[in-house]
């Protein structure tokens, strides 16, 4: 598809849905990675999940976006969550350049992006970071 043809399908996306899902694919799964393009519109950071495969990766991603449109919940540094596994999830802000990291979303909104990562705790992040939370 045409980079046109890209904006014009997460247009529609974004207006039907209130967002859009871009996956970034590789030849290694731990290289893959997703994001959200649309909640940066609603005053809500941008969702991104690394190493996933495309499946698990929208759903993820669609499921606490639609939490975010639809239940206005809101998701920051630090928020945890379940996973359909059991795993516990964990939300970091992330800075630096955006422009590279999510650029799909970074062309429409520039300097109002916000970005969370969510990672698996005990996998991606230490679980010493839930204890000196709860301390």
């Amino acid at each position: 598809m045409s980079r046109k043809q890209v904006n014009a399908k997460t247009n529609r996306h974004i207006q039907e849905y209130g967002r859009s899902i871009v996956y970034v694919e590789s030849a290694a799964v731990s290289e893959a990675y997703g994001y959200t393009v649309g909640l940066t519109k609603i005053g809500h950071p941008e969702f991104l999940l690394r190493g996933m495969g495309p499946e698990d990766t929208l759903q993820m991603l669609n499921g606490f976006s639609e939490s975010v449109l639809t239940r206005g919940e809101k998701f920051g540094q630090g928020h945890t969550a379940n996973w359909k596994d059991g795993r516990i999830l964990f939300f970091s802000a992330v800075s630096g350049p955006l422009h590279l990291l999510i650029p799909a979303a970074y062309s429409r909104y520039a300097h109002r992006t916000r970005l969370l990562e969510i990672s698996f705790v005990g996998e991606d992040v230490p679980f010493s970071v839930l204890a000196a939370r709860k301390n």
